[in-house]
């Protein structure tokens, strides 16, 4: 006789589909969603007192048939699950994050590119501060890796509109990446706080991969390896560093001052 089969023992089990919605909260980054890509907004969430400032957008979720809400602070900072919601938030799709070798492909005709690449920035405060900070100098990119955390709702806030403006790009080997991009002429950056050249008295190449690792830790002896050049910021000595946010904002203003275009 013929075993009676338990039910369900053959059936495959689906792998768990991939987040595509996100929420963000906070009037420029908001805002900046509208301008850039308004066909990804899916709901839009705003305060009594935010009617007037974003009735142009209210409107065009009217006329789009989007949904939308008005809430009172308490509402708001529970459906943004937020304290900082700055009285709106959106539900929008998420960007695709792009690949080292797509990326590459369409940047080779460019003269100047500036990509920053990240090693364990878990803090989303920092990141959200860096996206800012890339977006203010002209920075293209920020390449992470697929251990690090993704763009959330609150890195897009502190990036005040910046988000829109950095592509992001994830790799599963970040040394490898590292070398893929020196392959196609980057030069790669390594930063420190004690050694290396001064900023000041070398000039980034137009073509520049600069890296940065966490604050506790820095950048991993083989991620160091990586680079053609160490670059520090002279300072006082007064402190014992600056945080990266920071210390990213000084490079990048450096690089601008050299290639702004």
């Amino acid at each position: 006789m013929k075993k009676e089969e338990k039910h369900g023992a053959n059936r495959k089990i689906p792998k768990p589909r991939k987040k595509i919605e996100m929420k963000i909260c906070g009037v420029h980054a908001c805002k900046a969603v509208f301008l850039k890509r308004p066909q990804d907004i899916i709901r839009v969430y705003v305060t009594e007192e935010n009617i007037k400032d974003f009735n142009k957008i209210l409107k065009f979720c009217a006329e789009k048939k989007l949904a939308y809400r008005v809430l009172n602070s308490q509402e708001m900072e529970k459906v943004s699950e937020s304290n900082h919601h700055e009285g709106v938030c959106f539900l929008i799709k998420k960007q695709p994050v792009a690949n080292v070798a797509d990326y590459l492909s369409q940047t080779q005709q460019n003269k100047a590119d500036c990509v920053v690449a990240l090693e364990n920035v878990q803090n989303p405060h920092n990141l959200g501060a860096i996206i800012r900070v890339c977006a203010s100098f002209g920075a293209q990119a920020i390449l992470v890796s697929h251990t690090d955390p993704a763009l959330s709702g609150a890195a897009f806030r502190i990036a005040e509109g910046g988000a829109e403006f950095i592509k992001l790009i994830a790799t599963e080997n970040l040394e490898k990446s590292v070398l893929d991009f020196k392959a196609k002429g980057y030069t790669a950056i390594t930063t420190s706080s004690h050694n290396g050249k001064s900023l000041f008295e070398e000039k980034m190449p137009a073509k520049t991969l600069v890296i940065f690792g966490s604050e506790s830790q820095g950048i991993s002896p083989a991620l160091f390896k990586t680079g053609d050049k160490t670059l520090k910021i002279p300072s006082t000595g007064h402190v014992e560093s600056l945080n990266i946010a920071c210390a990213t904002s000084v490079i990048l203003a450096e690089y601008w001052r050299n290639h702004k275009r």
